[in-house]
């Protein structure tokens, strides 16, 4: 089975084993809504578990699973991401829209090869790509149209556009 992640545990709350999590997904009722399958990878594991409530507060996810009742069997999970079975993914139909996972891979090119994209990071300002060079450091590319011209998912390619003082 292939997984896409759309979370990671924050911390706990309260006595009854609620997880609080930082959610990396645009479609946070449909993936945690009550009796879905979510998978905490753990120790090289993906733990199934279902979700019986989620509540949004600030910019957090407030989600109870049927599994875990008591905040000792959840606090072992803190720093662990959420997944899901990749087929409950639906197709996005807008242009200029794409999932991480989608991203994360694809060469970047300019004239030449920069690097791989390995990470997005959500900042206030937007969505970066987090680009391995080939020096081995890593280089934050805002994904906005201004600096991406195109993204070839199919060859797995993201062409920017020539910017001063960006790279």
């Amino acid at each position: 089975m292939e997984y896409i992640k759309i979370g990671a545990v924050a911390n706990t709350h309260g006595l009854k084993g609620t997880m609080k999590v930082k959610s990396f997904t645009d479609f946070k009722e449909e993936r945690y809504k009550k009796g879905n399958t979510l998978y905490i990878f753990f120790k090289n594991e993906y733990i199934p578990v279902t979700v019986t409530k989620m509540k949004t507060v600030k910019n957090l996810e407030y989600i109870d699973v049927k599994e875990f009742n008591h905040i000792n069997e959840i606090e072992k999970f803190k720093g662990s991401e959420l997944f899901i079975n990749k087929e409950e993914v639906h197709e996005i139909v807008e242009e200029d829209a794409f999932y991480y996972t989608d991203l994360i891979g694809c060469e970047v090119i300019t004239d030449s090869s920069i690097g791989k994209v390995s990470d997005i990071r959500e900042y206030p300002q937007g969505e970066y790509l987090v680009i391995n060079t080939e020096e081995k450091k890593n280089v934050l590319i805002p994904f906005l149209k201004q600096f991406i011209k195109n993204v070839d998912l199919e060859k797995k390619l993201i062409f920017l556009s020539e910017w001063e003082g960006l790279l």
